[in-house]
C-alpha cells in the first residue's frame, strides 16, 4: 500500500513539474512577443517624431469624475495612464502637451475647464487631441471603447486605429468606435479622440485601472494605434491634422 502511495505522489510530482515547465515555457514565450511587438511599435515611431500631440487626462479639480466600487477616483486613473502615454509619445519624438499635470486644472480666463483644454490644443498647434476617461455604468459592463466627433473622418480613423491595438493586446473588448457630440470633439479641427479605457463601475476592471502595470499597458495600445494612424499602418496617415496646420495662421 505504501508503494502504490508513492507511485501515485511521484507522479503527481512529474505531472505538477510537467505543468510548471509548460508555465514557465509559456510566460517566456509571451513575454518575447511582448518584447517583438513592442519593438514593431518602435520601429515604426519615426511616425510621431515632431508630431505635436496633446494629451488630456479627463476631469481633475473639483471634478473627480466616476468613483469605482473600492472607491478609486476615475481622475487618478485618467490622470496616470496620460501620464504613461505621454512619456511614450515622447520617447516617439513627438512634441507632448498634457491639459493638467496632477490632481488641479487650470481654469484660466476663460473660467470654464473645458474651453481651456480646447484652447491649449490651439495654441501649441496641435496635430492630435487625445481625451483620457474612464467609463462608468454598472457593474456587469466592461471594456475599454473610442469615441470621435461624427463630422471628423480622420477622428474616426484615430479612434479605430487605437481601438483595434486596444482589442488585440489587451483582449478586454469587443467594442467599436463610436461618434458622439462632445465639447471637447466638435469644437477642433484636428483629430480628436476620447478614449474609454474601461468601466469603472465594473469591480474587476476598476482594480485592473488601478494596477501601473495595466496602467502601462493600457498607455502603450493607444500609443500603438497612434503610430498605426499616424505611419498609415492604421487607418489614415494624412488628412485633418496636415490641412489643419497649413491653413493655422
Amino acid at each position: 500500500m505504501a508503494r502504490v502511495v508513492f507511485v501515485r505522489r511521484r507522479r503527481s510530482l512529474k505531472f505538477m513539474a510537467a505543468v510548471l515547465v509548460v508555465m514557465a515555457v509559456f510566460l517566456a514565450w509571451s513575454r518575447y512577443q511582448g518584447l517583438k511587438e513592442e519593438q514593431a511599435i518602435q520601429a515604426l515611431s519615426w511616425a510621431v517624431a515632431n508630431q505635436v500631440v496633446v494629451v488630456d487626462p479627463g476631469h481633475g479639480g473639483i471634478d473627480s469624475g466616476a468613483t469605482g466600487p473600492a472607491g478609486t477616483p476615475e481622475d487618478r486613473i485618467n490622470l496616470a495612464i496620460s501620464q504613461r502615454l505621454a512619456e511614450f509619445l515622447s520617447q516617439g519624438g513627438a512634441r507632448v502637451f498634457l491639459t493638467r499635470q496632477d490632481e488641479n486644472v487650470q481654469e484660466g480666463e476663460s473660467g470654464d475647464d473645458l474651453v481651456e483644454r480646447v484652447k491649449l490644443a490651439q495654441k501649441v498647434k496641435a496635430d492630435l487631441f487625445i481625451s483620457v476617461h474612464c467609463n462608468a455604468f454598472d457593474g456587469r459592463e466592461r471594456g475599454a471603447q473610442l469615441f470621435y466627433d461624427p463630422k471628423s473622418p480622420e477622428g474616426k480613423k484615430l479612434a479605430e486605429a487605437i481601438q483595434a491595438e486596444i482589442r488585440r493586446r489587451l483582449a478586454n473588448t469587443d467594442r467599436v468606435p463610436l461618434s458622439i457630440d462632445a465639447f471637447v470633439l466638435r469644437t477642433q479641427k484636428i483629430p480628436a479622440v476620447i478614449v474609454e479605457v474601461g468601466f469603472i463601475s465594473n469591480p474587476r476592471e476598476e482594480k485592473l485601472l488601478a494596477d501601473p502595470h495595466y496602467q502601462r499597458q493600457m498607455a502603450f495600445a493607444i500609443y500603438a494605434g497612434v503610430v498605426n494612424y499616424l505611419a498609415g499602418k492604421g487607418p489614415g496617415a494624412e488628412g485633418e491634422s496636415s490641412q489643419a496646420k497649413r491653413e493655422a495662421p
